[in-house]
Parts: C-alpha cells; structure tokens; sequence
C-alpha cells in the first residue's frame, strides 16, 4: 500500500482547522451559584478562602466576599484568579457602590488610576467596569486586573475581580468574557 504523504499531511490541517474553527475543544466549567448570583467557570479552577485582606477591604467598601477561584496552587502563585462578592444597595445605587469599591478597595491596590467604562453586560445588567494594574493586597503579586460591578435591580450588587499575573492577554480577556457572559442574577 502507498502512502501519499502530501495528501496526510493535507487532511490532517484541514481536520485541524475544523476543530480550532467549531471550537470543539473539551473545556469543562462548574457552576458557581450563591447570594442570588450564578455563572460558569473553568472547571480546572479551585475555590480557596477568602484571604483575610481582600474580605477586610470588601467589607469596607460594603461587600461580602462570597467566593474566591484561583487556576493556581495558592493565593501567592496562580495564573488566573476570581474573586465575587455582594452588597445590599437598598439606599444607594450601582454608581455609589462603585465608586465604595474603588475608594476603599481598588485604589489601595491599583498602581495607577483605574479606567473606568459604564456598560451593560450579555443578560442586560447595568455595570461599571475598572480595568488596572495592580500588586494584590493578598498575593503580593503585580497583576492586571478588571473589575466588574453590576446589578439587576438596584437593590443587590455584585462584583467580581479577575486578576492575572501574565497581563492582558487576548486569550485572558476571552475567559474573562465566557465567564462574564454566563452571569445569571436570580
């Protein structure tokens, strides 16, 4: 039998271009579903504690920290990490919440002025985005960092943190955007 080896080579880029091109590739996520708020995260990704500065800073800024999700071993060595927290806004509004987080929180660890965009997400949620960069409180590490504080109804908010240590990436800001994009608020 005769082996064409143009015609392997041929079929083996195109088999590998209808893969990468239907994104068939086995990511599995878990769900992440407290305090009213569910969404979709790698499933390689573990929950660790709170550290106890970023729930001090949380707390000051009006927050309960309710999860935190590294791709890593530890606070102090990971390549992804996500940390989500809660605020009754009842008397306040998305703005004021915000802007709590950024005084009391964002600004303690961004290293330079935070951009601020106002958008709304996939599901229709008002947000205020911060993207800067950052030495975490926690970690001691130097990050890039985006921020996304939302709501449904004016009365909880949410916000969730991701940090990365290798920088905004393309292939960052796409995890960043599946998980952004499966939010559910309850």
């Amino acid at each position: 039998m005769r082996v064409d080896y143009k015609t392997t080579i041929i079929m083996l880029i195109l088999a590998l271009s209808v893969v990468m091109v239907s994104g068939c590739t086995n990511v599995d996520y878990k769900t992440f579903d407290k305090a009213g708020l569910s969404l979709q995260y790698p499933g390689n990704w573990t929950e660790i504690s709170a550290p106890a500065t970023d729930q001090q800073m949380a707390n000051q800024s009006g927050f309960n920290i309710t999860g935190v999700f590294i791709d890593g071993k530890s606070i102090d060595s990971y390549n992804f990490i996500m940390e989500i927290a809660v605020a009754n806004i009842t008397n306040s509004t998305l703005t004021a919440a915000a802007d709590n987080l950024n005084n009391n929180y964002i600004i303690k660890e961004a290293t330079q002025a935070p951009f601020v965009n106002r958008t709304t997400l996939k599901n229709g949620y008002d947000a205020i985005v911060y993207t800067y960069n950052a030495t975490g409180a926690s970690s001691n590490l130097t990050v890039f960092a985006t921020t996304y504080v939302f709501t449904k109804d004016n009365k909880t908010a949410y916000y969730i943190i991701f940090a990365t240590p290798s920088n905004n990436t393309a292939e960052n800001q796409k995890v960043i955007q599946n998980i952004v994009d499966s939010i559910t608020i309850k």
